[in-house]
């Protein structure tokens, strides 16, 4: 674009390049759940799965890795002992508009009390490799122990 162009009415439109780039502000993942079964049963030693999807809703490819964490204070867990509260999951590269799924065990036991159990999910973008974080986006979700 000249100097002047502005007054001769030319004009170039860079609507290709807005379309490519989400807005500022918009979260980079779609970041759905689902429960099998739809509940953890109290005070027996039960487990179920967490199906986890993770789309990217960014127009670029980007190195994904989702964490999934539950309070200390409750008697769940990723393994059976219910000892692990955090459970990270490496996905690696997903392009724009692509979706992973897996699946995560929570495991409850004798001592699990009946309630809603608040789980958190967090997707990152990295860059370059796992140790630097350029976005994320977190979901909270409730889990129900009956």
């Amino acid at each position: 674009m000249g100097l002047f162009d502005w007054l001769t009415g030319k004009r170039e439109e860079p609507e290709e390049a807005a379309e490519e780039m989400p807005a500022r502000g918009s979260k980079p993942f779609k970041i759905s759940h689902k429960f099998s079964p739809l509940r953890l049963k109290a005070h027996k030693d039960s487990k179920l799965a967490m199906n986890i999807t993770v789309r990217n809703t960014s127009g670029s490819k980007q190195l994904v890795s989702v964490d999934v964490e539950v309070p200390k204070g409750n008697r769940i867990g990723f393994d059976v002992a219910s000892s692990q509260k955090h459970h990270e999951e490496r996905m690696g590269e997903l392009a724009p508009g692509a979706t992973k799924c897996f699946s995560v065990n929570v495991h409850g036991g004798n001592l699990t009390k009946p309630g809603e159990v608040p789980v958190k999910i967090t997707a990152y973008a990295h860059y370059l490799n796992y140790n630097k974080v350029l976005e994320q986006t977190a979901k909270m979700v409730t889990l129900r122990v009956i």
